[in-house]
């Protein structure tokens, strides 16, 4: 038998091998090719964090520092304005109406903000309004009656703030006292002292039902109280800026005084808001127009509380502040909260008389810098929360309302 040449058993073997090597090689290189993948592709996912996490801190810092420079613009249109209500005090007298001349600072002052930013400044006069820490029982009754509570609605809303506000545990018909919340579960009980917002009303018996939604969040019915009443009123009405409601709920007022008051506000065109708007500058101005007042009824024609709220805005960002401010001169105290019975009555722990003391001790620093307001409080809202005073739709927004534009109630 003849074998085959020792030279081809070896050329067969030599080729087979060198096969073998070359796909060896091959999934090497593939599994490496795999592994250089795999890296790159960790390597980018690392690389985008880090750029995104580094392009998120640059962003705060923009932010922050922007906040800022709007903050600073903020201030300084506060102080713009301040500076021109000074003026008007130290010429007139005082401060009557926004129809004064003083409506708009800003532009008196001569007022630029830098670049494309926009200053508004608006006034809300808290001294046109009822001071519900002091408002007496027939007062508060009349008030919700007023915005349309019926009568058993009513009762409770005025038992529930009074029993709230006043210092001992007795409970009233219909009201709630520290006993009457535990029953109930509510984390809470009155706390016996005056309001020092009207957001407290969220926790009080019949008001969180009324006046704010499933959410928590005011309604209308609580936009028309806010409207009406303040915590930083002194119970002497500015004639110039009163609701209609104040003055039928406290005043009596019916429709011939409340036209005649309007028709005089309103100047020559009719219009509240307008350029001929008039102001009643002293009581005498007040006798000739509405005659005489009833008994017990105390109406001025001067502020001595102003909300003053400054927003600045740009196209990439927003900034409200907001200040309660007194004219030095204006000699307006806390408010003590009543009885029940009509009566004021001080209180030991009366925040607001904490505070007055507080800003009493501060007065001989005040008096030696001659600075024309006390700041009765200052609050600022960065960003797209504008909610101080910003309105709050009610959720579903079907609210009926009455042939005066008033909400319904239980509707």
């Amino acid at each position: 038998m003849s074998m085959p040449p020792t030279g081809q058993q070896s050329g067969g073997g030599t080729a087979w091998h060198a096969r073998g090597l070359l796909r060896s090689r091959e999934r090497r290189s593939g599994t490496i090719l795999l592994m250089i993948l795999v890296m790159i592709v960790v390597l980018s996912s690392v690389i985008v964090q880090f750029t995104e996490k580094g392009l998120t801190e640059i962003a705060a810092e923009g932010h922050y520092v922007e906040r800022d420079r709007l903050r600073l613009t903020a201030f300084s249109a506060l102080e713009t304005t301040l500076a021109v209500l000074a003026d008007y005090v130290a010429i007139d007298g005082g401060l009557t109406s926004p129809a004064q001349g003083w409506a708009d600072p800003l532009a008196i002052a001569g007022f630029e903000p830098e670049g494309k930013r926009k200053v508004t400044v608006s006034f809300t006069d808290e001294s046109g309004k009822l001071p519900i820490n002091s408002l007496d029982e027939g007062t508060l009754f009349l008030l919700f009656n007023e915005m349309g509570f019926d009568a058993d609605d009513s009762l409770i809303l005025t038992n529930a703030l009074l029993d709230w506000i006043d210092e001992d545990d007795e409970e009233r018909i219909d009201g709630a006292e520290s006993q009457t919340y535990a029953a109930a579960e509510w984390p809470f009980g009155a706390s016996n002292r005056p309001l020092t917002s009207l957001e407290e009303l969220a926790v009080v018996k019949g008001f969180r039902e009324l006046f704010f939604d499933e959410a928590g969040r005011p309604n209308a019915y609580f936009r028309t109280l806010e409207e009406t009443v303040s915590v930083w009123a002194d119970g002497t009405l500015n004639v110039n800026a009163v609701s209609e409601l104040a003055l039928r709920a406290y005043a009596g007022f019916g429709d011939p005084q409340i036209q005649a008051l309007e028709t005089y506000l309103a100047g020559a065109d009719g219009m509240r808001g307008t350029e001929d708007d008039r102001y009643f500058a002293n009581n005498q101005e007040i006798a000739q127009v509405l005659g005489e007042l009833p008994q017990g009824v105390s109406l001025s024609a001067g502020i001595t509380t102003l909300r003053i709220r400054v927003e600045v805005s740009e196209p990439d960002g927003r900034y409200a502040l907001e200040a309660v401010v007194q004219p030095a001169n204006s000699g307006a105290g806390p408010v003590a909260a009543q009885n029940g019975s009509g009566r004021q009555q001080p209180r030991a722990n009366d925040p607001r008389q904490q505070q007055q003391q507080r800003r009493a001790g501060s007065g001989a620093g005040q008096a030696d810098l001659q600075y024309p307001f006390v700041f009765l409080e200052l609050t600022e809202d960065v960003g797209q929360n504008l909610s101080i005073s910003a309105p709050v739709e009610p959720a579903g927004g079907d609210e009926r309302l009455d042939a005066d534009n008033r909400p319904v109630p239980g509707a």
